[in-house]
């Protein structure tokens, strides 16, 4: 007679919890995907990954909209932006996130953010690098319709920067590293100043059909990052593999982004609110969002 025992059954239950589902991530630059991966948190999955490589937020939020991915690492600020355009999704997880500045050329005459007045910002437009001027211009006592935002990518950013295309750039990592490693760019805001959080979003299409899973990513993600706070040069190292970027520019990236979990529900909305009612200020979403209504840090903390 086959005896089965509690740990035999606790794996069987596990086994048809997941019933070889895949889960569908986005991911940016490598952020969630090389942390995983250095932690060792990939390993003996019950379900499938399905990675899919995006340039900033705004394209993985088009691909979660459209339904082709079920979770996916944003900002704060462009998950504001994509929710009040009718985005159905959740945020699940939240880190803190230092990663982003205001970079201006070397050798600028730009000082500080009060000396923007009248000049040109590249962005992306209802990114993090967009909330961060906006926050920025606010604490210096600069109205926000008194400097010129010039909206690109990312990358394109910067480029425009070195060729003298506008006089500063607010973005995030890597882009901020690559530049004031590579093209000795300098900081005049630095993200760590201004609260912002990252997120592992889900769509509430994937929150219905693939908790099970969206809870055990959740936890691999969260015991990574706790990894990657005590082990920032192996974090590095993968991020500079997977990347393909210089090893010092991966090492600069992950000691400034911080990416601290908060588990915090109350913290946590109280920086998605401030965020939300900023773009409504600045005319970036047409009406007020509530943060209760999209951020919901319960299942990633569930048993």
């Amino acid at each position: 007679m086959l005896r089965l025992t509690s740990l035999t059954l606790l794996s069987l239950f596990s086994f048809s919890v997941f019933a070889a589902n895949t889960l569908s991530v986005g991911d940016q630059r490598g952020n969630a995907r090389a942390i995983l991966q250095a932690a060792g948190e990939l390993n003996n999955l019950p379900y499938t990954l399905d990675w899919h490589e995006f340039a900033n937020a705004a394209p993985l939020l088009e691909a979660m909209r459209a339904g082709s991915i079920d979770a996916g690492s944003v900002g704060d600020a462009p998950l504001t932006f994509a929710v009040a355009a009718g985005l159905d999704a959740k945020g699940i997880l939240a880190t803190k996130y230092a990663g982003n500045a205001i970079i201006v050329k070397k050798g600028s005459p730009i000082h500080s953010v009060r000396d923007l007045a009248g000049k040109r910002i590249a962005t992306v437009k209802g990114s993090s690098g967009h909330n961060l001027a906006l926050q920025a211009l606010l604490k210096a006592g600069v109205a926000a319709d008194k400097v010129n935002f010039v909206f690109t990518t990312p990358a394109e950013a910067t480029l425009v920067l070195d060729q003298g295309g506008v006089d500063a750039v607010s973005t995030w990592e890597p882009y901020v590293s690559f530049a004031t490693h590579q093209s000795g760019a300098e900081i005049i805001a630095d993200g760590k100043d201004y609260p912002a959080l990252n997120y592992l979003i889900a769509s509430n299409q994937a929150i219905a059909a693939k908790s099970a899973e969206l809870r055990d990513f959740s936890q691999r993600l969260t015991r990574a990052r706790a990894w990657g706070e005590q082990h920032p040069q192996a974090y590095a190292t993968m991020i500079g593999k997977l990347l393909r970027i210089p090893q010092e520019v991966a090492l600069s990236k992950v000691q400034r982004e911080v990416n601290t979990v908060v588990s915090n529900q109350q913290q946590v909305l109280a920086v998605q609110q401030n965020t939300a009612d900023l773009y409504v200020k600045n005319g970036l979403i047409p009406q007020p969002l509530r943060a209760t209504t999209f951020i919901d840090l319960g299942l990633a903390q569930e048993k």
